[in-house]
């Protein structure tokens, strides 16, 4: 049974992730798609549910990355087709971001459930 709130859409755009209260370097990362209130994302170590990230997204309009914080509510071990390497898929809740990054996350996300609808309009 799905549980989600809000539609997921495709997004696979260059993230960078840093795990709060840790000394680690922010980590290069890629997201798989997002919703109004959740992004999954990749990265190559297992991160627990209900820890606190600081992610960058960005969102393909030549500004900033957006800025947010979220929780990881799962991660899941994958492996490409055809290769060795694991990488691991982590949703995340989102909690917070600044009110001009809400309002760009939050359009992008528009835009992408209008174009989607489209398209299903455009086929009837």
């Amino acid at each position: 049974m799905e549980r989600r709130r809000y539609p997921r859409f495709e997004l696979k755009v260059d993230a960078r992730y840093k795990v709060l209260d840790s000394k680690e370097l922010s980590l290069i990362s890629r997201t798989l798609n997002i919703s109004a209130d959740g992004i999954c994302f990749e990265s190559l170590k297992t991160l627990k549910p209900g820890t606190y990230v600081d992610l960058e997204i960005s969102l393909g309009d030549k500004i900033e990355p957006v800025k947010l914080v979220g929780e990881i509510r799962w991660s899941s071990e994958t492996k490409a087709f055809g290769k060795t390497e694991k990488k691991i898929l982590n949703g995340v809740k989102l909690v917070n971001m600044q009110r001009s990054d809400e309002g760009r996350f939050l359009k992008y996300y528009c835009d992408k459930m209008i174009e989607k609808l489209s398209y299903y309009l455009d086929k009837m």
